[in-house]
């Protein structure tokens, strides 16, 4: 009786091992009780950092270089009365990210982190109409901007669903928020191409460029938080709970 307790064992162990062993080189395994808990997932998530800039073809995850945003409605009558629009918007650096700050629970089913945007780069065409600190500006056509030290917040809560008796990891909420940073943007073919009025619109906006960004962040960190989320359930949806998280 006590040499098949032993087998059983042993068996347990081996076949807990291989399961280990059968995780991809991507996924880094943080035990839900590890009292170093926030650092293991903080590790966890720079380790994915290179594959998610590829992608992960073997589980759909799409490549995040570039990341394409597309069509978006990005301010409809601001503060001064202006709209600005953006079409086939890709945004380049978004899987450079280092996360500065990280606070996990497993037991409240949470994790707050905080994430550094050293550099992004952005590109696509532009539709703009109203007001910038009192001057007027109107036209469309191609863009491109550097933003260097942005920051985001993100917040994101669970469930452990169960399915046929396998527990699976459930995103409730994913919100993030972006402080805004410096850098430069370039609308080209303002008021159908002035070059005179069009280098001081560029300027204007350049040197007040902490005001125009955070005029329009809302709308674009809500489609980064579409765009994060579909990722990180398509992540999650191919590892049980234990397999992520084991005891």
């Amino acid at each position: 009786m006590e040499s098949r307790l032993i087998a059983a064992t042993l068996l347990l162990c081996c076949f807990g091992y291989a399961c280990a062993g059968n995780m991809p080189d991507y996924i880094k395994i943080c035990h839900r009780n590890d009292p170093e808990l926030s650092k293991c997932v903080k590790q966890s998530v720079h380790n994915l950092r290179p594959y998610l800039g590829k992608g992960i073809k073997e589980i759909n995850v799409p490549a995040l270089e570039p990341l394409y945003i597309g069509d978006l409605n990005i301010l409809e009558g601001g503060s001064s009365g202006i709209t600005v629009k953006a079409k086939k918007l890709n945004i380049f650096g978004a899987s450079n990210f280092e996360i500065t700050k990280m606070r996990a629970s497993t037991q409240n089913r949470r994790f707050d982190f905080e994430l550094l945007l050293p550099l992004l780069q952005g590109d696509g065409q532009y539709d703009i109409n109203g007001n910038i600190l009192a001057l007027p500006i109107k036209g469309n056509g191609p863009f491109v901007g550097n933003f260097t030290n942005f920051v985001a917040y993100v917040r994101i809560t669970y469930d452990v669903r169960n399915v046929n008796d396998i527990d699976y990891f459930e995103v409730k909420e994913f919100a993030l928020k972006i402080r805004t940073g410096k850098g430069r943007l370039r609308l080209e073919n303002l008021f159908n191409g002035d070059k005179v009025l069009g280098d001081v619109i560029n300027q204007t906006i350049n040197e007040n460029f902490e005001l125009f960004t955070n005029e329009v962040i809302a709308p674009i960190a809500r489609a980064l938080e579409v765009k994060f989320l579909a990722i990180a359930t398509k992540i999650l949806e191919n590892f049980t709970y234990n397999e992520l998280f084991p005891v």
